[in-house]
């Protein structure tokens, strides 16, 4: 049987498998790479109940399909559930936060990338998008009362929807968070971000807001979505379209069932599991605990990105770097696993598992693999899963050390193996393979 035969099987398997566990998948351990669980299992059982082992997984696009901080931010949008005024948002779009740094910083005025131009193709910077974002938020918090109880007319959610003003602030959000990326830095753009999302909100109120937004995107179908500016709003930076750019919202999330198994299999075997996400912790922390969506880790298991709070407990648009704690993205991963978990089990994570460039600091600073210096000098980890995206860069370095290991079948001080998955589906394939949202299972690949 040729391996496309092979895939379009387990592809019907996988989909009747979602079928039949709609509400928020199952635990079943069906869609393994034989070879991934094998490699898996003996390092479980090599590592049981030993009191030095712990492991340390990436959440978005490992433990589940899809990025809760952007879906998030899509519900928020969509449903203009922001607890900022007018001028608290307009600072918080022009704010960020670094490693290092202990105040906000102003995200430079340079235009963005090239490829982040208006239709006219004229640049654009965070000032010009920003202007026109708090325009379009101060007309919603003039005549919605969601967002401001004490707002003079209370347009209903279906009402500002069809104005333009929504479809503009929709789409020049969603353009500056992308641009802010591409431009500067993944740190600039995830502290900016959740400075937008979670600003004004107490935490008892932020976490509804997040399992509303997980629930709702849960049951959404897999696809892109693009926004493009109205003609009538081009305000200062112009008329913007994400769909010339290619810049989408990936319209959906999942639980992956598999990942929330492993999670039972480690804590079974006393092997505690910890997650180090890019996204804000609170919004983590509500998915990664709440046993409905099969994971159920227990609370203080995730380092994430935190923010400050006021005197009464509201969010601030401000880093929280209490106790030596960095921002949790790229390097700063590797440096709060290093400073709070290695001294807690005198002991590097016998298992790490990412799917982005942002991981591959902590894989290879705990491994030494690609030539790294080791950030400590305990045992390097036993192996690193790695969630294939079909990806270059860093990560895409780690897909080829996994390629070759599978291939040469070797013991190895640090294994590394690849997980594939079906974007289309949103679910696991059991290979090593691909097949990336809008392609068939003919088009399901090893490496990019």
């Amino acid at each position: 049987m040729n391996e496309t035969i092979k895939l379009k099987l387990y592809l019907i398997l996988g989909l009747l498998f979602l079928v039949a566990n709609s509400q928020f998948g199952q635990l079943k351990d069906q869609n393994w790479a034989p070879n991934t669980r094998a490699v898996i299992d003996h390092v479980i059982a090599k590592n049981a109940a030993k009191k030095d082992a712990y492991a340390v997984f990436d959440w978005d696009n490992t433990s589940i399909f899809g990025d809760v901080q952007d879906m998030l931010l899509f519900y928020q949008i969509e449903h203009l559930a922001f607890k900022m005024t007018p001028e608290q948002f307009k600072y918080s779009f022009l704010h960020y936060t670094d490693t290092g740094q202990k105040e906000n910083l102003e995200i430079p005025l340079i235009p963005f990338d090239e490829s982040f131009c208006n239709v006219e193709g004229k640049p654009v910077n965070i000032v010009s998008v920003a202007e026109d974002c708090y325009n379009d938020y101060k007309y919603f918090y003039e005549n919605f009362r969601s967002i401001n109880p004490k707002s003079k007319k209370n347009l209903s959610l279906d009402k500002i929807k069809k104005t333009d003003q929504f479809k503009d602030f929709r789409t020049k959000l969603w353009f500056a968070y992308a641009a802010i990326y591409k431009t500067f830095s993944a740190n600039v753009a995830y502290t900016w971000v959740m400075y937008i999302s979670a600003s004004g909100f107490y935490e008892n109120e932020f976490r509804l807001i997040v399992e509303k937004a997980l629930d709702w995107g849960i049951k959404r179908e897999c696809k892109k979505n693009y926004f493009d500016s109205p003609l009538s709003l081009g305000g200062k930076s112009g008329r913007i379209s994400n769909s010339k750019i290619d810049n989408y919202v990936l319209n959906t999330l999942r639980p992956t069932p598999e990942m929330g198994k492993l999670f039972h299999d480690l804590e079974k075997n006393k092997i505690p599991v910890y997650i180090s996400t890019a996204s804000l912790q609170n919004i983590v922390e509500v998915f990664a605990e709440n046993h409905k969506y099969g994971y159920g880790l227990p609370k203080n298991r995730v380092l994430g990105m935190r923010l400050k709070k006021d005197s009464n407990g509201k969010f601030l648009p401000h880093y929280d770097t209490s106790d030596g704690y960095t921002i949790n993205s790229m390097g700063g991963k590797s440096i709060n696993i290093n400073n709070l978990l290695v001294p807690k089990y005198k002991n590097n994570p016998v298992m790490i598992g990412g799917d982005s460039d942002g991981d591959t600091y902590m894989m290879s600073e705990f491994s030494g693999l690609n030539n790294s210096k080791m950030i400590n000098n305990y045992e390097p980890i036993q192996l690193i899963l790695v969630i294939n995206r079909l990806k270059g860069g860093k990560i895409g370095d780690f897909c080829k050390i996994a390629a070759g290991q599978l291939e040469s079948k070797k013991n190895n001080i640090t294994n590394v193996v690849l997980q594939g998955r079906d974007e289309n589906l949103g679910s696991w394939i059991p290979s090593e393979r691909t097949i990336k949202l809008g392609k068939t299972t003919e088009h399901a690949s090893l490496l990019p």
